[in-house]
């Protein structure tokens, strides 16, 4: 049999689909207790945060297929995510949204530190005294998306503590990448096409962006 040249380019991209789609379906089987000032379950916190995680490693495929294709408008000394996205994308509405998304994912990912004093016994299950990031964590996107008073990002309101993550930050931080997605799409989809894509949720198939709606009537 002759032998046929190809060429591949490693993106993920869908692949990723189906593995958040089963998170997010263990997740919503959990019943949701609403987080307090400090943490929220510890069933919570891990489903939600690793379910960013793929999110965001998912978008980062798609971000990858972009500079592939805009080689002309991506430098190739351009490393953030965020960066090629505004490279080829320079007026984004939603850019601060996209940043508050990559410092949740940056504070999970690498495991931001914190010193948390709180007080327990009272009306009030945990009530928030003091909270210091340790000196090795938090970079200049940090502290400018950061609230400093709410510890939570400053256009999505996700939370700075990863104790607190829960499936409200999950479903901000899908809603913004897949709007993100969409642009890709619109724009050419041969760098991106995911609108029309199924996973097998709950044992049927159903649109992936289908997700969104699943976590809001589990919120």
């Amino acid at each position: 049999m002759p032998r046929h040249p190809e060429k591949l380019v490693t993106v993920l991209g869908s692949a990723y689909f189906q593995p958040i789609a089963d998170l997010v379906e263990r997740l919503i089987q959990r019943k949701r207790t609403r987080p307090t000032r400090v943490q929220s379950t510890h069933d919570e916190s891990g489903y939600a945060a690793a379910g960013v995680l793929l999110l965001v490693a998912m978008f980062e495929s798609y971000v990858s297929r972009v500079r592939f294709t805009q080689p002309k408008l991506v430098a190739d000394a351009t490393r953030s995510a965020v960066d090629v996205v505004l490279s080829v994308f320079p007026k984004l509405r939603h850019r601060k949204a996209l940043e508050d998304v990559y410092v949740l994912r940056d504070l999970l990912m690498h495991g931001h530190l914190w010193e948390i004093e709180y007080e327990w016994g009272g009306p009030v299950p945990m009530v928030l005294k003091s909270a210091i990031l340790h000196p090795a964590y938090g970079d200049k996107k940090f502290r400018r998306r950061v609230n400093s008073t709410t510890h939570r990002t400053k256009a999505l309101s996700l939370s700075a503590f990863p104790s607190r993550v829960d499936r409200r930050d999950l479903l901000k931080v899908f809603e913004t990448l897949w709007k993100t997605l969409l642009r890709f799409e619109v724009q050419d989809r041969f760098q991106c096409y995911v609108s029309h894509l199924h996973v097998r949720f709950k044992g049927k198939p159903v649109l992936f962006a289908d997700l969104q709606g699943e976590l809001k009537s589990a919120l």
